[in-house]
């Protein structure tokens, strides 16, 4: 090092690696005073932490937590390489910069400057060239993940991940957890966790296993489907036996997320038919549906495969009544957050409507 940038959206591995870093970095003796993080400071902030020296023995940890200088700011209008107070006047900037980057280069040996940053990161920003000339970069982005495909990178960490609690890992159980959590890592590893301890002393993780332990993985997709084909009374069983292990509001945030993917593609479906070829002596047609299917999956940048699915499960479903479902979603959701209804109750009373 002593200068990392750690850089990405997948917040587990990241958050993560920093935590092997401080266990690796610091003298358990020395870390109450020898670590100091910043929460997402001003360049002004970093270069005066960038000059700190260790206390006692072992190193120093200067964590730059939840940065985002490396990263477009979403608001309108703001700078590319700085927070709000640095940006003003630009000259101020530039020589901040600077001063950065003399910091940087001036780090003592036994002093480890870490920026953590859960987003991508933009090597056109300037900060970012900044920086780059004086760190190493390690990229934690999170990888694409289509439920029902298969991923061969996903499979690996999740046979890796199994291979840390001493176990091995059924195909059809990975493929299982990778599709119930839409490949979220933190919640794979815990539920890996889980099942390593459950089946000990054997070692090897099956689907009947994970199946057993985590049930309501599969079933937020069983219950969409259920809702979709109007099977009321299925959907509310799937609902009760989730919300028996967990809270709701992951399952509305869930079914928030189909429903905006939903109404999209109902809408995408309609535009593209609608300026289908017409005109005198052509009769307007639909377009096949593996020509909808390509235009679909190219828009939103999906699998074709699940945008062929998703078409054939909302196909006798009115958009009308998906943009209502939404907007009584949305009302149950603000009620759940001001404690006027109970999150249970409130998913409930959705899939009932």
């Amino acid at each position: 090092m002593p200068v990392l940038i750690l850089a990405g959206d997948e917040e587990f591995e990241l958050s993560r690696r920093v935590q092997q870093l401080k266990n690796s970095l610091l003298d358990p003796s020395w870390a109450a005073v020898n670590l100091l993080r910043l929460d997402n400071p001003s360049l002004a902030e970093i270069i005066n932490a960038a000059g700190s020296l260790p206390f006692g023995f072992g190193n120093k940890v200067v964590l730059i937590d939840r940065c985002d200088l490396f990263t477009k700011k979403k608001t309108k209008g703001a700078d590319d390489s700085a927070k709000p107070d640095d940006s003003k006047p630009k000259d101020n900037k530039d020589k901040l910069l600077d001063e950065l980057e003399k910091a940087l280069t001036a780090v003592f040996e036994n002093t480890h400057v870490i920026f953590s940053c859960p987003f991508n990161f933009d090597s056109t920003l300037k900060t970012s060239k900044a920086v780059m000339k004086h760190a190493t970069l390690e990229s934690h982005t999170k990888e694409k993940f289509y439920v029902g495909s298969r991923n061969p990178k996903l499979e690996s960490w999740c046979r890796k991940e199994a291979k840390t609690f001493g176990a091995t890992i059924e195909d059809e159980a990975m493929s299982y957890l990778l599709d119930g959590t839409e490949a979220n890592l933190r919640q794979i590893s815990s539920e890996l966790e889980k099942a390593a301890v459950y089946i000990l002393p054997e070692k090897h993780i099956t689907h009947k296993v994970v199946v057993a332990l985590s049930p309501y993985h599969n079933h937020v997709f069983v219950l969409a489907d259920h809702w979709l084909s109007g099977k009321g009374k299925e959907a509310l069983a799937s609902a009760q036996e989730m919300t028996e292990r967990q809270s709701a509001m992951p399952l509305v945030a869930t079914l928030q997320t189909m429903l905006s993917k939903w109404i999209l593609t109902k809408a995408l479906a309609e535009k593209f038919n609608r300026e289908s070829p017409s005109g005198p002596g052509i009769n307007r047609k639909e377009l096949p549906p593996s020509e909808l299917v390509r235009r679909i999956a190219a828009e939103l940048k999906a699998a074709p495969i699940m945008v062929e699915k998703d078409l054939k499960r909302l196909s006798k479903i009115p958009m009308e009544r998906l943009i209502k479902k939404r907007k009584d979603l949305t009302r149950l959701e603000a009620s759940i957050k001001t404690g006027l209804i109970p999150d249970s109750h409130a998913l409930q009373v959705f899939l009932s409507g």
